[in-house]
């Protein structure tokens, strides 16, 4: 192609056709100029394509991450439940609104130690920061809401408070109370070394021991306020993760 341009240019200079040269030539240089502009186009087109592409599939791992945690807050909302159940059933021991073994009462009492935390899974957002991959994500409102959903994490005052309540408070009291009641000779078949307690001097505590302690009657309604008021929060988060899932198959479709 470019020998047959050459070959036209030659004949006109040999044909002294100056003014139609310069017209061939004006011509010549449109044609390379939109030869350009479609080259531009072309790998434009392809360059928005694998970005399209990339986002994509950059919106399908973070959905696939919402997935995650929405299966992960659903079981920690449910174990928020059967610990709650548990607690006021030992509420309901100790005020002797209804009776209970020994044996059942410390069942459930065993929850008082318990603590539920949740943790998004960040990879695929933390990732996209990183890399600056982030601006793949052209859609602002859902952009906005991915941040906040990360960023902005109002249930972890919950799982703050009853984890250092429960460590920093109830565990130390009840260490120096009782015999930890789910470590004994009664967990047969445990990996773990087991103890006897009545082979110690001090005896374990009754029932009524624990119903005439001000201490353990308060803790017990302060974890029950805090399981609740984490399972609250759990809750309007999952409300949040269903709209974000919402958003981003939108945009996949789009």
């Amino acid at each position: 192609m470019i020998k047959f341009f050459r070959h036209i240019r030659q004949n006109l200079l040999m044909e002294n056709k100056t003014s139609k040269y310069f017209k061939y030539a004006i011509g010549e240089i449109v044609l390379v100029v939109i030869g350009i502009l479609i080259a531009l186009s072309i790998n434009t087109w392809n360059e928005n394509n694998k970005s399209e592409k990339e986002a994509s599939f950059q919106l399908s791992k973070l959905r696939d991450n919402l997935k995650a945690d929405k299966v992960q807050l659903n079981a920690d909302i449910a174990n928020d439940s059967i610990y709650i159940d548990n607690l006021i059933f030992c509420v309901k021991v100790l005020s002797s609104e209804i009776e209970a073994p020994k044996e059942e009462f410390f069942e459930s009492f065993q929850f008082m130690s318990t603590t539920i935390s949740f943790n998004p899974t960040k990879g695929t957002f933390d990732g996209l920061i990183s890399s600056g991959k982030i601006e793949l994500i052209n859609n602002q409102n859902l952009l906005d809401a991915l941040f906040l959903y990360y960023n902005e994490d109002g249930y972890g005052a919950w799982d703050s408070a009853l984890k250092d309540y429960s460590r920093n408070v109830i565990m130390p009291y009840l260490l120096d109370f009782d015999h930890i009641s789910n470590v004994t000779d009664e967990n047969e078949g445990s990996n773990f070394t087991q103890f006897d307690s009545s082979k110690f001097s001090i005896p374990k505590k009754t029932i009524d021991d624990y119903k005439n302690n001000l201490f353990i009657i308060n803790a017990l309604r302060q974890k029950i306020q805090l399981f609740e008021g984490q399972k609250s929060a759990y809750k309007g988060l999952l409300t949040v993760i269903d709209s974000l899932i919402s958003n981003i198959e939108n945009e996949l479709k789009n």
